[in-house]
C-alpha cells in the first residue's frame, strides 16, 4: 500500500508544475502574434486572450509594460506553512502586479516580492489567461 501511495505522490510532484511556462514573453511581443502562447515546461501551449493582454497593457504605466513579461508566475513553497505566492520576476512584474490589483506595496521574504493567496485567486478570476501557479 504505502509502495503505491509514493509512487502515486512522486508523479504528481513530478507533474504538478508542468503548466509553468517553459519561458515567459514579453507583453509587446505577446500581442504582436496572432495566437499569444507561451510553450509549457509540460510541453504545451499556455494560450493567452488578446482583450486580457491589450486590457493590462492599457492598465500599466509605459516603462512597466515595456518590460513586463508573461504569464504572471505565482509561486508557493510546498515546505512553508504561510499562504503567500512569490511572485517571479524577470521585468516588471511584480510592480505590474502591484499597480494591477490597487496595491500600495508589496511585501518581500528574502528579497523575492509576495502576495497572499487571494490576491492571486482575485487576479487570476480577472485574466484568467495572465497567470499560473507553480510549486517549490
Amino acid at each position: 500500500m504505502s509502495s503505491s501511495v509514493d509512487e502515486w505522490l512522486s508523479h504528481t510532484l513530478r507533474h504538478i508544475n508542468d503548466a509553468l511556462p517553459r519561458r515567459v514573453e514579453r507583453l509587446s511581443r505577446l500581442l504582436e502574434m496572432d495566437e499569444p502562447y507561451v510553450e509549457t515546461v509540460g510541453g504545451w501551449k499556455h494560450f493567452f486572450n488578446k482583450k486580457e493582454l491589450q486590457q493590462i497593457k492599457e492598465m500599466l504605466p509605459a516603462t512597466v509594460a515595456e518590460r513586463l513579461y508573461l504569464p504572471f508566475v505565482f509561486v508557493k513553497n510546498h515546505e512553508s506553512e504561510e499562504p503567500f505566492y512569490i511572485i517571479r520576476e524577470r521585468g516588471s512584474e511584480a510592480e505590474a502586479f502591484r499597480i494591477i490589483m490597487g496595491l500600495a506595496e508589496l511585501p518581500k521574504t528574502s528579497g523575492k516580492p509576495y502576495t497572499y493567496k487571494i490576491l492571486v485567486a482575485e487576479f487570476l478570476n480577472r485574466f484568467p489567461s495572465l497567470g499560473v501557479m507553480g510549486y517549490i
